[in-house]
């Protein structure tokens, strides 16, 4: 798939906000204190918290973004979506994931 300058542009945009997004960030917040689906992470979360730290991994977030992601689009745009937007966004996330990878941060929690 090529994606022009302009629309390619326009996806890292749309992944800046959204992965900052008060969306994102309540699915995020959900899972970190979910004790009963999410017991490991959740603890994780609740001991950082107290250091002021996060607790989460990079790999953690990256597929809270997938997640979040995905909601988003059958909540928001129902099941007919823009599918070159939606694979340039999913690659988006796949790129950071290889990034925190290549680097062996991936599965270090986040301070």
């Amino acid at each position: 798939m090529s994606v022009t300058t302009s629309s390619a542009d326009r996806v890292q945009a749309f992944v800046y906000d959204f992965i900052r997004s008060d969306y994102v960030s309540g699915w995020t917040s959900d899972k970190d204190s979910d004790f009963i689906n999410e017991p490991e992470r959740a603890a994780r979360c609740y001991d950082a918290a107290e250091y002021g730290a996060d607790g989460k991994t990079h790999a953690e977030v990256i597929e809270d973004w997938r997640e979040a992601f995905e909601a988003y689009l059958q909540n928001r745009l129902g099941h007919e979506y823009p599918e070159r937007f939606s694979t340039a966004v999913r690659k988006c996330f796949d790129c950071t994931e290889a990034w925190h990878e290549k680097n062996g941060s991936l599965f270090q929690e986040i301070g």
